[in-house]
Parts: structure tokens; C-alpha cells; sequence
């Protein structure tokens, strides 16, 4: 009796399924500090810019221009996680489509502030929390790729 799954047609072992699941983890826990990284570098700077121009810190941005804040914060965490993406190897469709699960939940959540459904206390919170679900959730769409091996994802994305 062969224990396995199948996977676009080839049997996997249980020792492979490990293996593969490791590997998306580890990208999971990659992309995850990178965007932790992008949220700490970039918004210092995003910080500095708004308090050149408006004269006032954070708490301010993120409650008296709740879109900019959001934007930024979706930018700040995006770019980095984009970068690693490419140096793994993912193509620019890859990117762009996870670059758009972050925006696109920015969107979701700018609607219902604009509709004053959500409070500026709740935006940004809610956007930090929910962009990591929103992450993963693109990856585990194209588990193949992201636990697959460096590189594979490019080759893949090249593939008639």
C-alpha cells in the first residue's frame, strides 16, 4: 500500500509532504519579518515625513489622516515583502498579485471608515492584524509554489 498525496500528478511521500510544508512555513516566517521590518524601517521614515509636513507624530496621522496612514502602512509592509518575493525567485505576477491581496484589504477596510461603519481608532489595527491572514491566504492558493524549492516559482511561472 503506497502512502502519499497526489500533487499535479506525482505521488508525494509523507517524508516529502514534510519537507514541503516546512519550506512554506519558513517562507511564511521570511515574508512575516520582512514585513515586520518594512512596518519598523519604512515607517520611521514615514513618521519623520509626516511630522515635516503636518508637525505632528504618528498618533496624529493615523487618527487625523487615517487614508495616508493606512496607505503607508500598506506600502511600508508590501515593498520589503515584494523584495523577498523577488529574490526567491517568485515572478512579477506573483508579486503584483500579492501586492494587490494587501492593497486590495487596505480598500476593504477604507470603505466601511468612509461609510463611518468603522471608527479611525479601528482601521489601522484592524489592517495590521488581518494582513498576515491575508498574506498567508494568498500563499496557501499557490502552496505549490511557495513550497517548493528557491528558484522553482520563476521557472514555474515561465512554464507554457
Amino acid at each position: 500500500m503506497r502512502v502519499g498525496a497526489v500533487i499535479h500528478g506525482t505521488a508525494v511521500s509523507g517524508g516529502e509532504r514534510g519537507q514541503r510544508l516546512k519550506r512554506f512555513v519558513r517562507h511564511v516566517i521570511e515574508m512575516t519579518v520582512a514585513m515586520l521590518l518594512g512596518m519598523a524601517v519604512l515607517g520611521t521614515t514615514f513618521r519623520a515625513i509626516h511630522l515635516a509636513v503636518f508637525g505632528s507624530g504618528f498618533d496624529a496621522a493615523w487618527h487625523e489622516h487615517t487614508e495616508l496612514a493606512v496607505f503607508a502602512m500598506t506600502f511600508n509592509m508590501t515593498l520589503p515583502m515584494v523584495a523577498l518575493m523577488r529574490y526567491r525567485g517568485h515572478g512579477w505576477e506573483r508579486c503584483a498579485e500579492m501586492a494587490a491581496a494587501m492593497f486590495g484589504l487596505a480598500f476593504a477596510l477604507l470603505v466601511p471608515f468612509w461609510l463611518g461603519a468603522l471608527s479611525a481608532d479601528a482601521v489601522l489595527p484592524l489592517e495590521m492584524a488581518l494582513m498576515l491572514p491575508a498574506m498567508i491566504a494568498v500563499m496557501a492558493l499557490r502552496f505549490d509554489e511557495y513550497a517548493g524549492p528557491r528558484g522553482a516559482s520563476a521557472s514555474a511561472e515561465r512554464a507554457p
